[in-house]
C-alpha cells in the first residue's frame, strides 16, 4: 500500500535546494514570435492517443526541477514535468525556452497548496487568492510552444481529510480551459486509490485526465485498473525505483535501499512489464528523478549523484527511449558487503570494533574505476511526500581507506548509520550502494572474568537416541565409549570447556574419563535443584499441582545433590572450574521452582565448602527484575538468553542478546557475567522457518565475535541434539534440535569443516 506522497522539490545537480513556494518568478512571458502548439487527447479504436500539433505524440519523459535539458535530450528524452511555477532556483520561462530549443515539452506544475501543509480548503478567501495566483501563471505561460499540459497540484490526496480540495482543483481546471484552450489539465494522485479516484471524478469533471504516481506499487497497476474497470486515459507522472516505504526494513526499522544496478533493473522491468502493456490508455509517463535530492538518503530517487554523475538508471532510460544502450555504460554493482552481510540484512556492529567492507563493481568497457566510501548518520528527518530534507553530513575518520574498493570500518559511537560506497569511471558515471547498520554499545569485562580463559564453551548432555537422564524412573546413561567419542569430537572443534547440569552418575563418569585419559577439558559443574513448591499456576505444562510428598522428597534430594556437588568439586578440583547451583529454578514459568531464599541457602553452603567460584543460571529477565539479592551472593552472574524463543529473526539475534546482557549489567553492576546458555534451534515447529542451520551458523559466529570483544565466556547451547526431551511423538518439538551436532554426531553446518 502506498504510504506517502510527495511534492517533488529537487536539488540541482550541484546540490542547490529546490524550495517550495518561495519567490514568484518575475521573468517576462514568451516572446511575441512564439505560438502555442495545441495538445489534445483523442479517442482511437484501441483507446486514446495524445496529439500535439495534429500529430501523435509519444512522451519520453522524466521529472526535472532544474534545467538539465541538453543532457536529457541527448539521451533521447523529449518531455519533462516539473512541480512548481514559483521555484527560487529555476526561472520557468528560461526552462521553457531551453526545452523548446532542444525539442522538449514541459508538463508545467501549478503548486497547489496541500492540506497537510496547513492550507484550509474551507477558507474561501484563501482558495480564491490561490486561484488568482494560478490565473496569472496560466496567462504568463499558456502560449509557450514548449508547454504540453498543466499539472494542478501534486498528490493532494496525501494525508488529506477534506475532499473540498478537489472542488478547488476543478475551479483551476475550469479557469485554465477558459484562458488556455490548447493544453489539457490533470492532477496527480499518490497511488491508484479507487475512493480518491471516485472523489476526483465527482468533484473535478473539468480535468482532462488523472495522473498516478507509483513506485513499487506500479507493478500492480494493471490489475488495479482491471479490478476497478477504469477505462479513462491517464498518465504516470512519477515512477522509478522502489520507494523506501515499500522496502523491507532492518530489525530497528529503517529501510534497505536498492543498489544503483538493482534500481536500473526495476526501471527496465517496470517499463517492459507494466507501462508498455498499458499503451492505448496510458498517454505518457515521467520517470523520477532527472536530478538528485536528499530523501532519506542522498541516493534513493535521483538518477544522478549529488555531484552530477549519471547512474545506471540513466542507462536504463536511454535504452527505453532509444532501443539501444549508450556508447559507454555505467559501472554495475555486483555486491556490497559489510561484515560479510548485504544491505538487506540487519547489520549490527559493536562500538570500537573493526569490520571489513567490500564493494564489487563491474565495468562493461573495462574503464579504470575510482572509489569513495562515506559514513552518514541515519536520516532522522520525518518529512513526508518528498518535502525538503536537509542534507546529512559525513561522519569522518572511521574508514581506514575511503578511496579503495575495500576498506575497514571502525564502528562509531552507538547509533544508526549508513555506509555508502561509490565507484566512478572516467566518463561521468557512478555506481552506488549503501548498507544501514546499527552500532551497539558494549561493556568489556576484564580478561580474568573468563572461565578457564575460554570464550566459546558448550553445554553438554551426552544422551543419545534411546537414552535419557533420570526422569523419575532411573537414567539410561551413555557408555564410556560414547562419552569419550563425544569429548574427542568437542576437542576436535576447539571446545575445551563444557557445562554439565547435575552431580549424578553420568557427570561423575564424564569427569573420571577426562582424568583417566588426560583430556584438556574443563567443566562447569551443575547442581540440579528439583521443585520445592508447585508452580502449576505459572508453568504452562504443569497441568496439576505437584503432590506434597513429592515436594518434601525433592527437598531431601536437593540437599543430597548439593553435597554430591561439593564432593565432586573437591575430588576433581583440577577439572571443575566453577559450580552452578540450580538451572532456571527461579524464573516464573519453570516446573522445578525453588524459593529464592532456599537457593541462596544452597549457594552459601556450596561457597563455604569449595574453592571454585559459584553461580546460579537463570533467565536474563529474572536477573534484571529480581536478581539483586542473589547477585550479592554469587561470584559471577550466569545468564540464559534465547532470541529465537522470543520471536526474533536471525537478523535481530545478536542485537537482542547484547541488549539482554546489557540489561543485566545495568541492573546488577559490578559483577562479572557469563552466558551459561545461548543458542539457535535448527528445527522446531514452534519457530517455523526461523529455525535452520544457516541461522545457527550466523548466531554462533556473531556471538563468538561479540564474546571475544567483551571477554565473555559463552556456553553455546548445545553440543548434541537431544531427542529425549519433550513429547516423544513430536520429532520437531522445540527442545530437541539445538545441537551443533546431530544426535548421530554428524556435524551441522556450523561445525562443518
Amino acid at each position: 500500500m502506498q504510504q506517502r506522497t510527495r511534492n517533488k522539490f529537487t536539488t540541482t545537480l550541484i546540490g542547490l535546494a529546490f524550495i517550495m513556494w518561495t519567490t514568484v518568478s518575475c521573468s517576462p512571458g514568451p516572446s511575441e514570435a512564439m505560438r502555442p502548439i495545441k495538445v489534445e487527447i483523442v479517442p482511437t479504436d484501441t483507446g486514446y492517443q495524445l496529439m500535439r500539433g495534429g500529430d501523435p505524440y509519444v512522451i519520453k519523459g522524466a521529472g526535472m526541477g532544474i534545467d538539465d535539458i541538453e543532457r536529457f535530450a541527448s539521451h533521447g528524452g523529449n518531455s519533462i514535468r516539473n512541480w512548481t511555477t514559483t521555484g527560487e532556483y529555476q526561472d520557468v520561462t528560461a526552462l521553457l525556452d531551453s526545452a523548446h530549443e532542444h525539442g522538449v515539452t514541459v508538463a508545467l506544475g501549478l503548486p497547489m497548496r496541500a492540506e497537510r501543509h496547513g492550507f484550509d480548503y474551507n477558507d474561501p478567501d484563501a482558495v480564491a487568492a490561490q486561484l488568482e495566483v494560478f490565473r496569472d501563471d496560466v496567462i504568463k505561460y499558456r502560449d509557450h510552444p514548449a508547454l504540453l499540459a498543466w499539472i494542478i497540484g501534486n498528490e493532494l490526496n496525501h494525508s488529506y481529510t477534506n475532499p473540498a480540495v478537489y472542488d478547488a482543483v476543478n475551479d483551476v481546471a475550469a479557469m485554465i480551459h477558459e484562458l488556455d484552450p490548447n493544453h489539457p489539465t490533470t492532477t496527480t494522485l499518490s497511488g491508484f486509490k479507487p475512493d480518491v479516484i471516485g472523489e476526483i471524478q465527482a468533484r473535478a469533471p473539468d480535468l482532462d485526465f488523472i495522473s498516478f504516481q507509483m513506485y513499487g506499487s506500479l507493478f500492480g497497476l494493471r490489475d488495479e485498473i482491471e479490478r476497478l474497470g477504469f477505462t479513462e486515459p491517464f498518465m504516470v507522472t512519477e515512477w522509478g525505483t522502489i520507494g523506501y516505504w515499500e522496502m523491507e526494513t532492518t530489525s530497528w526499522g529503517v529501510s534497505a535501499e536498492l543498489t544503483s544496478t538493482e534500481k536500473a533493473d526495476v526501471i527496465l522491468r517496470a517499463h517492459r512489464e507494466i507501462l508498455s502493456s498499458l499503451e492505448g490508455q496510458l498517454i505518457g509517463n515521467y520517470v523520477f528523478l532527472w536530478g538528485q535530492k536528499q530523501e532519506r538518503t542522498p541516493t534513493w530517487f535521483g538518477l544522478f549523484t549529488e555531484a552530477g554523475e549519471e547512474t545506471e538508471a540513466v542507462d536504463a532510460m536511454h535504452y527505453i527511449w532509444n532501443g539501444d544502450w549508450p556508447a559507454n555504460r555505467t559501472p554495475q554493482v555486483r555486491s556490497m558487503l559489510l561484515d560479510g552481510k548485504t544491505h538487506k540484512e540487519s547489520v549490527t556492529l559493536l562500538q570500537g570494533q573493526s569490520y571489513d567492507a567490500e564493494f564489487d563493481v563491474f565495468d562493461h568497457e573495462g574503464d579504470q574505476l575510482t572509489f569513495r566510501w562515506e559514513v552518514k548518520a541515519e536520516s532522522g528527518d520525518a518529512a513526508e511526500g518528498g518535502d525538503f530534507e536537509k542534507a546529512i553530513d559525513n561522519v569522518e575518520d572511521f574508514l581506514s581507506d575511503p578511496d579503495a574498493a575495500a576498506t575497514h570500518l571502525t564502528a562509531p559511537e552507538p547509533g544508526r548509520y549508513r555506509l555508502f560506497a561509490y565507484a566512478y569511471d572516467d566518463h561521468g558515471h557512478a555506481a552506488h550502494a549503501n548498507i544501514p547498520f546499527l552500532v551497539e554499545a558494549t561493556s568489556v569485562q576484564s580478561a580474568d572474568s573468563l572461565l578457564a580463559d575460554e570464550i566459546m564453551a558448550v553445554a553438554y548432555s551426552g544422551f543419545r537416541a534411546g537414552q535419557h537422564p533420570d526422569r523419575g524412573f532411573g537414567a539410561n546413561n551413555p557408555s564410556d565409549e560414547e562419552i569419550l567419542e563425544d569429548l574427542e569430537i568437542l576437542l576436535a572443534n576447539d571446545f575445551k570447556l563444557i557445562r554439565m547440569y547435575d552431580s549424578d552418575e553420568n557427570t561423575q563418569r564424564t569427569l573420571q574419563l577426562i582424568r583417566e585419559h588426560d583430556l584438556p577439558v574443563k567443566v562447569l559443574l551443575g547442581i540440579w535443584l528439583r521443585a520445592e513448591f508447585s508452580n502449576h499456576e505459572g508453568c504452562p505444562w504443569l497441568n496439576e499441582p505437584i503432590p506434597d510428598d513429592e515436594l518434601a522428597a525433592n527437598v531431601l534430594r536437593n540437599v543430597a545433590q548439593v553435597e554430591r556437588g561439593i564432593e565432586m568439586a573437591a575430588e576433581f578440583d583440577d577439572i571443575i572450574v566453577a559450580v552452578n547451583v540450580g538451572n532456571e529454578a527461579l524464573v516464573d514459568w519453570n516446573d522445578h521452582m525453588v524459593p529464592l531464599e532456599k537457593v541462596i541457602e544452597y549457594v552459601r553452603r556450596v561457597k563455604a565448602a569449595i574453592d571454585q567460584p559459584v553461580t546460579v543460571a537463570d533467565n536474563y529477565e529474572w536477573w534484571i527484575r529480581d536478581g539483586a539479592p542473589l547477585a550479592a551472593e554469587v561470584d559471577f552472574i550466569g545468564v540464559h538468553t534465547y532470541p529465537v524463543w522470543e520471536d526474533k529473526s536471525i537478523g535481530e539475534g545478536l542485537a537482542y542478546t547484547v541488549q539482554n546482557i546489557d540489561g543485566v549489567r545495568n541492573a546488577l553492576p559490578g559483577k562479572p557475567i557469563a552466558i551459561l546458555e545461548a543458542g539457535w534451534a535448527t528445527a522446531a515447529n514452534e519457530f517455523g522457518d526461523r529455525a535452520n542451520e544457516a541461522a545457527q551458523l550466523t548466531y554462533f559466529n556473531e556471538l563468538r565475535d561479540w564474546a571475544t570483544a567483551t571477554n565473555t565466556t559463552v556456553f553455546f547451547f548445545e553440543a548434541f541434539d537431544e531427542p529425549w526431551k519433550g513429547d516423544e511423538n513430536d520429532p520437531l518439538g522445540a527442545e530437541k534440535h539445538w545441537g551443533l551436532f546431530n544426535v548421530d554426531r554428524t556435524p551441522k553446518q556450523v561445525m562443518a569443516k
